[in-house]
């Protein structure tokens, strides 16, 4: 995780780079520091999922192979919501401050997860 957190400066700050040829509209940048932010979200979920109790009576009785397609389902369920609920300043703040990074992820995670799994049915 702290690999993915360590690229998202470097892929918010390379649109700073571009000659303003490019289409604004097609904002590789943000598309791409969007989908650091899924995936560190991603993982942040997987975490929390597996620690809360709730969660692990109600896969104790399901195969390996069936508690992991539960949580891809819920955790690409918070990770769709998390992109929905965040602004590009609070991912450029992110870009630049640690611990912004990880309240953002932190808090989009929280704020999403109980919903998602709200929306499963085991």
């Amino acid at each position: 995780m702290k690999k993915l957190i360590c690229l998202l400066p470097a892929v918010l700050l390379s649109a700073c780079a571009t000659d303003g040829s490019m289409n604004p509209t097609a904002t590789t940048a943000n598309n791409i520091g969007m989908a650091v932010f899924q995936s560190a979200v991603d993982q942040t979920c997987r975490t929390q999922l597996n620690n809360r109790t709730e969660y692990k009576v109600l896969t104790s009785v399901l195969t390996a192979e069936k508690k992991q397609d539960v949580e891809n389902q819920i955790c690409g369920c918070v990770s769709t919501e998390a992109s929905k609920n965040v602004t590009m300043v609070e991912l450029a703040q992110a870009a630049i401050d640690p611990n912004a990074r990880a309240t953002l992820i932190t808090n989009t995670v929280n704020n999403t997860l109980s919903t998602c799994v709200s929306r499963f049915k085991f």
